[in-house]
């Protein structure tokens, strides 16, 4: 997606090494679930957004979701070969339980800053007509964003969130993050995930290694192995998947992109 200005309201997810990859490595996974989905795919975040997409969503009639990489360095434990989680389903509004699609790969560090145990992971649901692209030449700053939740300014720790901009583009100065990938969002917008599967470090590197020699096929059958791992929390109810495919279909659509695909790279 092409943009000349930043939008007065966006989402905006500041990116960073959290789970070992690298921005280019998610970009072009994210890229490949894109057309395993039908142009829609999955990004996961470690904050909720409460109904802040909605509500932006409901006032502008749509929503774009700007993603930067983090200005800093990663902290040394984000650079460790370590296990990440690996989630393969979401809860929807009713408390549904519903199965992610069979080629979605959303990954994050099992354990918290703080040491403790993560409970909790979310996804933003994208969609792009077109092929995803890395780089633009728009900047954000922070200071001048305003949570649309809260109306305040963002805190450091805010890796993602829904934000007015208060100031126009030849106004703007201090910190600055560039815009890497813009995306719009779909309802809806932001899903809460569940049932995650530890997923080893060299499983983790393997899928890796895949994106990095944009070896397609390879990276489908990881993936399609690793998704089909028993999950460490139990189903709680089942209904259709988040892009509305039974799931036998849904892997049935899974293995003939792989075959139609296999000799594809980026």
């Amino acid at each position: 997606m092409t943009l000349k200005h930043l939008p007065p309201t966006f989402c905006w997810t500041r990116t960073s090494t959290e789970s070992g990859e690298e921005l280019p490595t998610i970009v072009l996974q994210k890229e490949w679930e894109r057309r395993l989905g039908g142009g829609r795919f999955l990004w996961g975040v470690g904050q909720s957004l409460g109904n802040s997409a909605q509500v932006a969503a409901h006032r502008t009639g749509s929503l774009l979701a700007l993603f930067s990489p983090a200005l800093s360095r990663p902290r040394p434990a984000a650079r460790k070969r370590e296990d990440v989680l690996l989630w393969n389903a979401w809860i929807d509004g009713t408390g549904q339980v519903r199965q992610l699609p069979p080629h979605a790969f959303i990954v994050s560090r099992a354990l918290l800053p703080s040491g403790r145990r993560r409970e909790q992971h979310y996804a933003l649901v994208c969609s792009s007509p077109a092929e995803l692209s890395m780089g633009t030449r728009l900047r954000v700053h922070p200071e001048h964003l305003r949570s649309v939740s809260t109306g305040k300014p963002l805190g450091a720790a805010q890796g993602t969130a829904v934000v007015d901009c208060i100031a126009r583009d030849g106004e703007q100065s201090g910190k600055r993050y560039p815009v890497a990938l813009a995306v719009e969002l779909e309802a809806p917008y932001v899903v809460r995930l569940t049932q995650p599967s530890v997923l080893k470090a060299r499983d983790f590197a393997e899928v890796n290694k895949a994106t990095r020699d944009g070896d397609f096929a390879t990276f489908i059958e990881l993936v399609g192995r690793l998704r089909s791992r028993p999950p460490q929390e139990r189903m709680r109810g089942f209904t259709r998947d988040l892009f509305d495919m039974p799931p036998v279909e849904a892997m049935a659509a899974f293995v003939g992109a792989a075959h139609a695909q296999a000799s594809f790279a980026l």
